[in-house]
């Protein structure tokens, strides 16, 4: 529950979370989806399928051209809500009497590295390239093992048939980035051509599991009590 201090403490007024989920699956989504059409559009990214043709990454359709201001200009917000929406859902937990373990640290870190990565992207030389790298694994895989515990934890609480939904697509999605590491490991002359669209593929299956959740808090009602003063 949120209070504010105050001399006088009025009834408390419930505040619905689930704009806020939606906002941390959609934004992103958005935010690159957008990025990609202004790019093709400008001629600097062919146009193609590109969670299934992958013929350009996320990086080379957001670091130039107009595309370059818009995704900062959505991904930084979304770093935000991302931070928001996992402080959140350890709340949702307790709500339901399951009390989260340290996963819901790891979701609030894993913006970081994703902030990172969307400063550096556009700029040039090995050091930002380092950095991207290590923005993109350590967003990937933070935001990975926080969902992970999420559904376990729901699995443990009243909503266990949502929580065993949501293990079998992180488990799809683990396997969607084994399957990545093992082709390149075995075809690394043709691998070049598929790692973007593995990318692709990643990112959308990562929101989509938070879509999921903002289902989920829409349809149980999810809201903090935020007291007003007199």
């Amino acid at each position: 529950m949120l209070r504010y201090a105050g001399a006088m403490t009025m009834p408390s007024t419930p505040v619905r979370l689930s704009p806020l989920a939606w906002a941390t699956a959609l934004l992103p989504l958005a935010t690159m989806h957008v990025c990609y059409l202004l790019s093709a559009s400008e001629q600097l990214v062919p146009w193609c399928l590109p969670w299934f043709e992958g013929c350009t990454s996320i990086s080379r359709a957001s670091r130039s051209g107009t595309a370059y201001f818009v995704f900062k200009a959505g991904m930084l917000p979304a770093c935000v809500c991302m931070m928001l929406f996992w402080w959140a859902n350890r709340h949702w937990l307790r709500h339901m009497r399951v009390e989260p373990k340290i996963w819901w640290w790891l979701g609030m870190l894993a913006p970081l590295p994703l902030a990172l990565y969307t400063v550096v992207l556009g700029h040039e030389g090995d050091t930002p390239y380092l950095l991207r790298r290590i923005g993109v694994v350590g967003f990937f895989g933070l935001t990975f093992l926080a969902q992970l515990g999420l559904s376990v934890s729901l699995r443990h609480s009243p909503m266990s048939a949502a929580g065993n939904l949501l293990l079998r697509l992180c488990g799809f999605t683990l396997l969607v980035g084994i399957a990545s590491l093992i082709l390149g490991v075995i075809w690394p002359e043709h691998y070049d051509t598929m790692d973007d669209g593995f990318e692709w593929a990643l990112a959308v299956l990562i929101n989509l599991h938070t879509l999921r959740v903002a289902w989920l808090w829409q349809r149980s009602g999810f809201a903090v009590n935020v007291s007003s003063v007199s």
